[in-house]
């Protein structure tokens, strides 16, 4: 059977069925809600695009075991890699000792994320997938985002969710908590969400929708990670948040559009000045977001990608 157009479509499929899962959703990645990736690969012969941010807002899961014989490896290392960076979907990972099959483990965490990811499509609705086209971002110089320079950091693929590599220097993660701290309305305290050390921002009488907060009860907009991390955490359009992923300034959270709201995004840490200028513009952004304000993005249709055709 065939579902009804416009009816939500979450794909699953274990080892071939994966690589069958996987050529779907990156044939039509706006057909799907999501897609788990199961000890297997994604099909990158079958001429499907495998394109930067293909996947963007469109909640994976990918499981696969350290000691699998079955699925070379090459093509497994392939497929994760390009799940938790490339893609720009939010991807809950799960790694075990084990071979090429389901375990107690995988299995209660894809249950998880399942019923994560459905309850979140029921309540709000799915947001759409794909690569956003002139997204506005008026809190910025110039009114849009340019591409951040050099490799993508290393991120932990568990939660919880850090930046391991290219950090921030010191000053420069205290001289942005300085300024953001001082943005209208905005307090500051222990995150209530992150790990110990992380310092939160709350926006306590902010009219922004509860999907602007990453804890809504306690108006917690954004937090900065501590200083052996430097960066940050914080909600988003999830038209800007695409738009961030897709120009190198931060990458998903793996519970982004399931557990959490679509738009919660990591931002790597300032490098030097100019990308101080950058990451303070897209704080500004979130509480913008978080505020009310009419404003915080702007974006057109989304864009065919030539490469699908």
């Amino acid at each position: 059977d065939v579902a009804a157009a416009g009816r939500p479509v979450l794909l699953a499929g274990f080892s071939g069925g994966a690589a069958f899962a996987g050529g779907l959703v990156l044939a039509d990645p706006s057909r799907y809600v999501g897609a788990a990736v199961l000890y297997g690969t994604l099909p990158f012969d079958a001429g499907v695009p495998v394109t930067p941010s293909r996947l963007a807002n469109l909640p994976v899961f990918v499981a696969q075991g350290d000691a699998d014989h079955v699925i070379p490896r090459e093509l497994l290392d392939r497929t994760w890699t390009y799940l938790l960076g490339e893609s720009g979907a939010p991807t809950w990972a799960h790694r075990d000792p084990s071979g090429h099959g389901i375990t107690p483990a995988s299995l209660r965490q894809l249950a998880e994320w399942v019923q994560a990811r459905l309850s979140q499509v029921l309540e709000r609705g799915p947001v759409p997938v794909g690569v956003p086209a002139d997204v506005a971002w008026p809190t910025i110089a110039g009114g849009a985002l340019a591409h951040r320079t050099g490799a993508r950091p290393d991120v932990a693929w568990s939660i919880p969710q850090q930046q391991q590599s290219d950090n921030a220097p010191t000053e420069l993660q205290e001289e942005l908590f300085a300024r953001v701290s001082a943005l209208p309305g905005v307090s500051s305290g222990p995150s209530r969400i992150s790990v110990p050390g992380a310092r939160g921002l709350l926006l306590e009488n902010g009219a922004g929708p509860d999907e602007a907060f990453l804890v809504p009860r306690a108006r917690e907009f954004a937090h900065l990670h501590p200083g052996y991390d430097g960066s940050l955490h914080l909600a988003l359009p999830a038209a800007q948040a695409a738009d961030l992923v897709a120009h190198g300034w931060g990458t998903p959270h793996p519970w982004a559009g399931g557990r959490l709201t679509p738009g919660f995004v990591m931002v790597f840490g300032p490098r030097d000045a100019a990308e101080l200028e950058v990451v303070t513009g897209i704080v500004a952004a979130s509480h913008a977001y978080a505020s009310g304000a009419r404003d915080t993005e702007s974006a057109a249709p989304l864009r065919p990608d030539p490469s699908a055709n």
